[in-house]
């Protein structure tokens, strides 16, 4: 069946990708929530998809990114992938697996089957740009070779649609390309180029099957790369924050704008839309931090299966905490052990977490039944309760799901 997808080729290259993936997702299949015979629930199969591509290329995959809604809110990943290959694909094992759900195995092998159509579609891409260069695939000169590495990160950063572009089009794009991030990722992209060309590994063949090569490397490190401006961007509204509560009064957050900053912008109904309004006080509106860093405001770069957005600093933590928990559950003076240990960009460790928080943390666990989920610091692990506990831990990092606005609102 999954040959009817893919075809017979790219079913090896599948098998091929799945016994990484699996070792990369075991501690956090660990972590999450299972239903009978070890294997998770859909809505823990996505959320394991939307970690694990964010954990090794920094993607959001159209349809099960998290949105701050919670692990019990993700749906079916056939029922929500936005590419119509993805999506037939993701319905094939559920067809055949039923209202089971899969196992870590099962899990890995649908991821390896979605980075194999990235793979193909990175192919094709490359494609167009050495025909749209005017560049034959058996090309050996590293600049002419690197006018294709230009043509696809244009396309790519400004999502031209690589079917229907034209030379004069794209040549045009370049010509008059004043983006100066558009220029900066051109030619980092063609320094992963020359790694990789210098390499000069047998395996990755000659002209065209090295390009691939190095277009997969770019990809992988583009998430990670480009969070810099991600970084620049938090640092700036730190500046503005308001009584370290991890929101910029909204008359603060346009006010940086007319002084220059023109990423801080978007009509209030946009804010609101995104989840990036806080309006419990009416009279003083407030723009959340995470929020409007991690939304789609901040994505640069992407295709018909992802985008590449803002790294989120508590996704970065989860794994220390996944491995040492290992388990859906927790006492909660565990997960407060491991809590207090953790540093992050914006918080020294070890460090005492404030006596509010630790009792917030002890009711949660009573409402558990005397454990705590180790959800409590992930933020689709577990209930409504421990989200808005982690949200309070680190207010200018962890976003707030939009049920959590509302009610604030």
């Amino acid at each position: 069946e999954l040959e009817a997808v893919l075809g017979s080729g790219p079913r090896l290259a599948v098998e091929e990708r799945a016994t990484p993936l699996e070792d990369a997702m075991r501690p956090i299949f660990r972590a999450l929530p299972k239903v009978a015979g070890d294997r998770l629930p859909w809505s823990g199969v996505r959320y394991l998809l939307h970690r694990i591509f964010v954990q090794r290329h920094g993607w959001q995959v159209a349809g099960i990114a998290d949105d701050g809604v919670g692990l019990a809110a993700f749906g079916a990943p056939g029922e929500v992938l936005a590419d119509p290959a993805s999506a037939e694909a993701a319905a094939m094992f559920e067809r055949r697996h039923g209202d089971r759900g899969l196992t870590l195995r099962e899990t890995a092998v649908l991821a390896a089957t979605l980075e194999t159509l990235v793979h193909d579609d990175v192919v094709g891409r490359l494609r167009a740009a050495y025909s749209l260069a005017g560049v034959v695939a058996a090309e050996e000169n590293v600049e002419r070779v690197g006018l294709t590495i230009d043509y696809y990160m244009l396309m790519y950063l400004l999502r031209v649609n690589h079917v229907d572009a034209t030379q004069e089009f794209v040549e045009d794009l370049q010509a008059n390309s004043r983006n100066a991030h558009v220029q900066a990722t051109q030619r980092w992209a063609r320094s992963v180029q020359q790694e990789v060309f210098s390499a000069s590994v047998p395996e990755l063949g000659s002209g065209f099957e090295r390009s691939v090569r190095a277009v997969e490397e770019v990809m992988d490190r583009y998430g990670p790369w480009q969070n810099y401006e991600c970084e620049a961007i938090k640092a700036d509204l730190v500046a503005l924050e308001w009584n370290g509560t991890g929101r910029v009064l909204l008359q603060d957050f346009y006010g940086a704008a007319l002084n220059g900053s023109y990423l801080f912008s978007g009509q209030k109904e946009y804010l609101r839309d995104i989840g990036a309004l806080d309006e419990s006080t009416p009279s003083r509106p407030m723009v959340l931090i995470p929020n409007f860093l991690l939304s789609p405001a901040n994505c640069l770069g992407g295709t018909r299966f992802y985008a590449v957005c803002c790294l989120s600093e508590c996704e970065q933590l989860y794994r220390p905490l996944e491995e040492h928990l290992a388990a859906p559950e927790a006492a909660p003076e565990r997960i407060l052990a491991l809590v207090e240990r953790l540093a992050s960009p914006t918080v020294a460790a070890p460090r005492a977490l404030p006596s509010p928080l630790v009792d917030r943390l002890r009711d949660i666990a009573a409402h558990h039944n005397g454990s705590s989920r180790s959800g409590c610091t992930m933020p689709s692990h577990g209930s409504a309760l421990t989200r808005t506990w982690r949200a309070r831990r680190r207010p200018s990092a962890a976003p707030c799901g939009r049920s959590a606005v509302a009610r604030l609102s």
